[in-house]
């Protein structure tokens, strides 16, 4: 057993999920961040426990032959996990973990190039800054890799370019006016978050800043500052006075503008609040749910089911299309959201329905109701039992599954291929540059 600290070297044989190298030594697993399958390094332990141990990368000895110089040099904010490997590489990667985890399963199928970005940066359309305060110097950043400690970054490569300017905005306000950030062990201060949100078609952008009590000192100063170039669209102040994670709270005040901005995707406009889910790279958004619909092969007769709708992005794409769409999500604002998305695009022929999928879909086959098409774009958990078998008593045509976790994505694929299902395409896509996370479309037909 080395000493604390002492170096040794190793060679990476894999990746974990969020992207750390993993090394065997002496019947440990150990975890290196930053480094890639196949490098050979000089490491140093910590946290040795029984079956595994952390280490510190000292130095690369054998490279990747991809690996590239990081995009960003706030490296220990773990956002980018691949930010040090190629994009082709990355993209390749990707598409590895679908084979991988389809074979698991026992699951033979071509799995086609995972589709990636022409320029995979400046592509995120929402950050979330978590501000503290340091001997009385503002902190606007992100949490560093494995705790609640911020970090205080200027700019992000991978976010809006406009992002930079407002955190600067909002960072000299602080300073200038002495705002407290947030203390999260005496849960006191003032500022606790900042999220940004653009529409990158429409050229929107709304400041939302959650602050812990209904106060905030020198709002108009603030206000006049964000919005003195024209290019803020809506300021919102969210109150979240609870000793929680979670970011927003409850109440809102609006301080400029609307509770909502609008963006594009496929021609379709939606309106995003602060409490909306979207995704957050519009221009993959879109090829993942054109691959949607392309799968779902549409004549313009068919009643569609569109399982965990979210605000009805992927309803929209299909009702354009099809006859009729039925969307269900159990986020009762997200269905709102999907109801008025809805109606500001003149699609009539949807219907949306609040509760659980495998409550409300197995209720809906009861009074009769059928599809021709199925969507499902679950959760990371995939889909329950109960939805999966009542899909496959609908017997609908083709279902088109979009996945966000290849290993329940095979598990459920499992299931329906038994149900009579045949598997026919599968699109890896990467819609999170520089992460481990890839989305995946298949589409299955039946038998």
């Amino acid at each position: 057993m080395p000493n604390h600290g002492q170096p040794i070297t190793l060679t990476i044989n894999s990746l974990t999920e969020k992207g750390d190298g993993i090394a065997d030594w002496h019947g440990r697993k150990i975890f290196i961040p930053a480094t890639l399958p196949g490098e050979q390094v000089s490491v140093s332990l910590y946290g040795v426990k029984p079956k595994y141990a952390q280490a510190e990368l000292n130095y690369i000895i054998q490279p990747h032959p991809k690996r590239v110089e990081p995009h960003c040099s706030y490296s220990e904010c773990g956002g980018c996990q691949l930010s040090h490997l190629s994009y082709d590489a990355q993209l390749e990667l990707k598409r590895q973990q679908v084979v991988d985890a389809l074979a698991k399963k026992n699951i033979d199928h071509p799995v086609a190039v995972c589709l990636g970005m022409e320029y995979p940066l400046a592509f995120r359309n929402k950050a979330v800054f978590a501000v503290r305060s340091e001997n009385g110097v503002s902190q606007i950043g992100f949490y560093r890799k494995n705790s609640h400690q911020v970090i205080d970054i200027s700019a992000c490569p991978i976010q809006h370019p406009q992002t930079a300017e407002i955190i600067t905005t909002i960072r000299n306000w602080m300073n200038e006016f002495q705002i407290q950030g947030y203390d999260e062990t005496n849960h006191s201060g003032c500022l606790r978050y900042v999220m940004i949100r653009h529409g990158f078609k429409a050229n929107t952008c709304m400041v939302v800043l959650v602050t812990l009590s209904d106060e905030l000192p020198a709002e108009q100063e603030l206000i006049a500052r964000l919005t003195a170039n024209g290019e803020i669209d809506s300021i919102i102040q969210n109150i979240n006075p609870e000793r929680v994670n979670r970011i927003l709270g409850e109440q809102q005040r609006i301080h400029f503008g609307s509770e909502a901005i609008e963006d594009v995707l496929h021609d379709l406009k939606f309106n995003i609040s602060a409490h909306s889910f979207y995704q957050v790279n519009p221009q993959q958004t879109d090829r993942l749910y054109a691959t949607a619909l392309d799968y779902a092969e549409l004549k313009g007769e068919e009643t569609v089911f569109d399982i965990y709708c979210g605000i009805g992005t992927i309803s929209l794409y299909l009702a354009q299309a099809a006859r009729h769409v039925i969307g269900i999500e159990v986020v009762e604002q997200a269905i709102n959201d999907a109801r008025h998305n809805a109606e500001i695009n003149q699609l009539a022929n949807t219907e949306f329905y609040v509760g659980k999928a495998e409550e409300v879909v197995p209720a809906l086959y009861t009074k009769g109701y059928k599809a021709d098409v199925m969507v499902v774009d679950p959760p990371r958990k995939g889909c329950e039992p109960v939805v999966l078998k009542t899909m496959a008593d609908m017997r609908p045509e083709r279902i088109v599954y979009v996945s966000c976790d290849p290993d329940s994505l095979a598990r459920d694929l499992v299931l329906l291929c038994k149900s009579g299902y045949q598997l026919t395409k599968v699109q890896p896509v990467d819609m999170f540059p520089h992460s481990m996370h890839v989305e995946t479309v298949v589409q299955l037909v039946k038998s």
